[in-house]
């Protein structure tokens, strides 16, 4: 029996419902294992599937229903793997939507905002993580804008419906594009409750994306209620509407301007039902 019964360490951790550890934690419980023996067994954990490795010093406890693919899916361990990295975050975009139920296709990404300067990318074994970053969040993530998610074996911060349908219209490009938007906005419409939005929301999310996201409502998906919801809210917290490209990457000459939205039409999306 080894000196320093790690691989057991590990098993009863899982036995008490754990599904992660860190480097430094394993350190302290073997304070006097050398560097070579902890990688070393470690590593051997990894190739047998024990464990999987999803960020630097940071280690899943594989659960055995995904030793087989080798993989545990994000949502498992995301709140414990930004609170390893102290970062405040919630669940966002596409993979949010998702979870709401406005899933026409599957996310190729986990989508996860956060408070990083620069936006960062990870892979582990075939399961990518993309975070996208948003500086206004630097003091914490607002408890208003988020809702807790309970998983089989943790929680996650989702961001709201209304914060999501916001994020989608300003981080168009990285949602794959404002049809693909518009497609999940038919869906999520029905979850949103613009009117009762907290009025913190306007703090991080630029005016132009509520006109934006006002106009594919009403002009391009149809919705014409949860539309009437984002303009009370708008006019409640008395938005000054001035002129905004649909599309601030688009090089196009505006054809048209929307009077009610203030929206220049440089772009004109579609959604997948009206295919």
């Amino acid at each position: 029996m080894s000196k320093y019964p790690i691989r057991k360490w590990i098993r009863e951790q899982a036995e008490r419902g754990r599904i992660h550890f860190t480097l430094e934690e394993l350190r302290e419980t073997f304070p006097t294992a050398n560097s070579s023996t902890v990688h070393s067994t470690l590593y051997r954990a990894v190739q047998g599937g024990l464990l999987q490795g999803a960020w630097r010093g940071f280690y899943l406890i594989m659960r055995p229903e995904y030793r087989r693919a080798g993989i545990m899916p994000p949502e498992e361990y995301i709140h414990e793997l930004m609170g390893y990295l102290r970062r405040p975050y919630c669940v966002t975009l596409l993979s949010a939507a998702a979870i709401y139920g406005a899933a026409h296709q599957r996310p190729m990404s986990f989508m996860v905002m956060t408070s990083s300067p620069q936006p960062m990318a990870v892979t582990r074994h075939n399961s990518r993580i993309q975070f996208v970053s948003k500086t206004e969040l630097s003091q914490g993530m607002p408890e208003e804008l988020i809702r807790i998610v309970q998983t089989q074996y943790s929680e996650m911060q989702v961001a709201t419906p209304e914060f999501t349908a916001l994020s989608l219209v300003q981080y168009a490009r990285e949602s794959g594009g404002l049809s693909q938007v518009s497609t999940v906005l038919a869906e999520l419409a029905e979850e949103c409750h613009f009117a009762e939005m907290p009025g913190s929301m306007e703090r991080y999310v630029p005016q132009p994306c509520f006109q934006r996201l006002g106009y594919l409502l009403d002009r391009v998906v149809g919705a014409s209620q949860a539309a009437r919801d984002l303009e009370c809210f708008m006019s409640a917290r008395g938005f000054a509407l001035r002129r905004t490209l649909l599309s601030p990457h688009s090089a196009e000459i505006p054809a048209e301007c929307d009077d009610r939205w203030k929206i220049l039409i440089n772009v004109f999306p579609t959604t997948d039902f009206n295919d």
